[in-house]
């Protein structure tokens, strides 16, 4: 398989700074709230400074543009059993569950500013995830004419991502090690390629902090961020619990 080569450049240097969310696990209205401020936030803005969010998320499923009713295995009934929302958005890719375990990561990059098109971004988003594998010791590669990552044991690593005024929203979704007994309710596999996660590709439990440091430390690098600020909380964010109840 191949790993990313000396080809695999970052993007020129920038003098502005990224902000860095590492929030934990947050509900996906929460997130979708959070990235539409930061969008307004960067849009009034005359640098190129970016945001990232990185956080897990509670169960639910995800349908992007590429997605469809045919995706979803089982049916809205056992969703609702489950007390499981879908949700239809406009990012790129198809259906998806996400729950804890699954590292979602968001950059909010202004990329007119930056000179960059959508093609420079998924690039960006892909070489950093092959750079993750490699210092993970993973061997790791994508998929023809897309943007999937796979390994030995089949995919791990989704893109899903969006434009807004040339700013970049959503982004991709990690498999680190959540309960891959959930994929059951949908078919998220374009490309016919097993799902799988960090933990059973490396055949041991993966961590997600390292996984975490590795991708955030890549991405800053790779659309050339030299100033990073790193955050634990948004100001905008409150913790509650919701329970989530999914059959076994």
């Amino acid at each position: 398989m191949n790993s990313p080569g000396p080809e695999m450049n970052p993007i020129h240097p920038r003098n502005s700074s990224i902000r860095v969310y590492m929030l934990g696990c947050v509900d996906f209205d929460s997130i979708l709230t959070l990235q539409e401020r930061a969008l307004q936030e960067i849009r009034q803005q005359e640098t190129d400074q970016a945001t990232l969010f990185v956080c897990e998320h509670p169960p639910i499923i995800t349908v992007g543009r590429e997605g469809s009713h045919t995706q979803l295995a089982e049916s809205s009934q056992e969703f609702k059993a489950s007390q499981l929302d879908v949700r239809w958005v406009n990012r790129g890719g198809g259906a998806l569950l996400h729950a804890p375990g699954q590292l979602a990561v968001y950059p909010l990059l202004p990329l007119k500013r930056m000179g960059l098109g959508m093609d420079d971004f998924q690039n960006g988003l892909v070489q950093s995830l092959l750079r993750m594998c490699a210092e993970l010791g993973i061997e790791a590669e994508q998929f023809p004419d897309s943007a999937d990552i796979f390994g030995r044991c089949g995919q791990f690593a989704f893109l899903g991502a969006a434009i807004k005024s040339w700013i970049s929203y959503y982004g991709l979704y990690i498999n680190v090690s959540p309960n891959m007994k959930l994929q059951r309710l949908i078919d998220a596999n374009l490309h016919d390629h097993r799902l799988t996660s960090l933990s059973a590709t490396l055949t041991r439990e993966a961590s997600m902090s390292s996984v975490r440091e590795s991708i955030v430390r890549n991405l800053v690098q790779q659309f050339g961020y030299q100033q990073t600020h790193i955050f634990t909380r948004h100001p905008l964010l409150h913790r509650v619990k919701k329970k989530v109840y999914v059959h076994p």
